[in-house]
């Protein structure tokens, strides 16, 4: 009969293999990941068949730097599985990292209090019991390996030898589906990124450079819009889904159509297009530093280095033509250091709305509160031209509660009326958004309405007015292999600024039309700087 020893080690070694193969999260997992030989638990079987010496001890600091790289390789394999199934892209060790107090503030204004504390404290109480876990299952294994009497010769030798030879198999994909993905050439590969990044700057420098002069090219007076206000919308998570794939088409493109009639009978024109956006599933502010600045800005590397650099962005060039340049950021909640680069004239965040009503899921006001106020504080008796963007968040996810519409906007106020009403929910949560696509349509198909409803009340058809879409909604509500692609629609009174659009590519009607691929998102801030400059 084996002697409990041995039975020890073969726990422990199972336990550590399971962990390291089993996929994360849970709700995606194969449950069969449980039983595959993990080629990252055989490196760490290899290891500790080296590294012990019979009847010698490892210190504490070695079995807490084996907890710590078991965990990491944990953390990193589930955040390589997550990452792009939620923005389409591959997990950045480096830029993603600096992103998790970004998602710990989005769960606190998406979910309530009480389930925030809970989650945080089951996240602490299972990275303590994972640590516990794995450390004893390190000292069980080392005792085993460290094992050796008379009756039973040491088997770190042999142990190493067969962990050896069965990476091997796993590096010839021998046999196929025994092995679980390995995660170190991952890691390797996240090391050389960082190891590369001055490279990576350098690159991007030398984009920066190339966008300063051709803008040095242009007149940039913008003198064709002669003097006309310009509305830009960004409408959070609008893709090219919420038009093309039917589980959303039917509910939004109803809603579409009837803003395009209605808009028209009011003596509106239109015309619209679809663009690439630098970002899908989230990262919003690389979007809108692209908008800004006419540079695709794919990475936060890129991002740093504009916010740092000369360049001059779309609202410096309505300031140079005298225009009062305004940006409504309902969804920003602290003071916001990055307006230096953006240089509009005002910047409103959360705190300055005066919001009196209740939060609605990611957003902290209700996009109708929003365009209402904005109608009100800086439209109404505006003494000159106005640029103004307005960043609307009500179909941010995980769009299970949103605002409802308020027939009369004169009721609006400072947004206590929202108390009084019902807010519209649906069954969905982060932890399942493929089911959220009733939600999703819902939501943009309310974006639509207020933006039709705003442009009726509130302007008269000498403005123009460019709605764009920021990225498209996660991957669970898209799929992989969908396009990064986001709607922008161009609305006026004024024949002479659609031609402009139509000129470059643009479709008439509120229904884009283009076919893949699609010119980038950059694209728009050099059809507004070329198409209406003097020169």
């Amino acid at each position: 009969m084996p002697d409990v020893w041995l039975l020890k080690s073969a726990a422990a070694v199972l336990f550590l293999n399971a962990l390291l193969a089993v996929e994360i999260p849970f709700s995606r997992m194969e449950w069969g990941s449980l039983l595959r030989v993990s080629p990252d638990g055989l490196c760490l079987f290899f290891g500790m068949c080296l590294l012990v010496r019979p009847g010698r001890r490892f210190r504490p600091a070695v079995y807490a730097a084996l907890t710590a790289a078991v965990i990491f390789l944990k953390l990193f394999q589930s955040a390589d599985r997550l990452v792009p199934m939620v923005f389409n892209r591959d997990f950045n060790l480096f830029l993603d990292s600096q992103r998790l107090p970004d998602l710990v503030l989005l769960f606190r204004l998406t979910r309530p209090p009480e389930q925030v504390l809970m989650g945080l404290a089951g996240a602490l109480a299972g990275t303590i019991g994972l640590a516990w876990a794995v450390w004893r299952a390190l000292k069980t294994l080392h005792n085993g390996l460290a094992a050796r009497t008379p009756a039973h010769p040491g088997l770190r030798l042999p142990a190493a030898a067969l962990s050896a030879a069965l990476w091997a198999a796993a590096a010839a994909g021998l046999p196929p589906g025994g092995f679980g993905e390995a995660v170190l050439p991952r890691v390797a590969e996240e090391v050389r990124f960082i190891l590369n990044l001055e490279h990576l700057r350098e690159q991007r420098r030398a984009a920066l450079r190339q966008a300063e002069g051709r803008a040095r090219r242009v007149a940039g007076d913008l003198g064709k819009l002669e003097r006309a206000s310009v509305f830009l919308m960004v409408v959070e998570s609008y893709g090219m889904s919420a038009l093309s794939d039917p589980r959303h088409a039917a509910t939004v493109l109803p809603a579409i159509r009837a803003a395009e009639a209605e808009l028209r009978s009011a003596g509106f024109e239109m015309c619209s297009a679809y663009l690439t956006s630098p970002t899908f599933g989230g990262g919003s502010w690389l979007a809108h530093a692209t908008l800004a600045s006419g540079l695709r800005i794919d990475g936060q590397v890129a991002h740093d280095l504009l916010l740092a650099s000369d360049l001059v962005p779309l609202a410096g060039y309505f300031n140079r033509s005298g225009y009062r340049t305004v940006r409504a950021m309902p969804g920003t909640l602290w003071p916001w250091p990055e307006g230096g680069f953006y240089r509009y004239g005002q910047a409103f965040i959360a705190p300055d709305f005066g919001y009196r009503g209740p939060a609605f899921g990611f957003g902290p006001m209700p996009d109708q509160f929003v365009l209402d106020w904005v109608a009100r504080r800086v439209i109404r008796g505006a003494p000159g031209p106005l640029f103004v963007e307005v960043i609307l968040t009500g179909s941010h996810a995980a769009f299970d509660v949103q605002a409802p519409y308020i027939d009369d906007w004169e009721r609006i106020g400072d947004g206590s009326v929202f108390h009084t009403l019902p807010p519209v929910r649906f069954p969905v949560g982060w932890t399942d958004l493929s089911a959220a696509s009733p939600a999703y349509s819902a939501a943009i198909a309310h974006e639509i309405v207020l933006l039709k409803d705003f442009i009726r009340r509130f302007l008269d058809g000498s403005e123009l007015v460019v709605i764009v879409g920021d990225h498209q909604p996660c991957v669970e509500l898209t799929g992989s292999d969908r396009p990064w692609s986001v709607p922008v629609h161009v609305i006026s009174g004024n024949p002479g600024f659609i031609r402009e659009f139509t000129h470059r590519g643009y479709t008439p009607g509120l229904v884009p039309m283009q076919p893949l691929p699609h010119p980038g998102m950059e694209t728009l801030f050099w059809d507004l700087l070329e198409g209406f400059g003097t020169q």
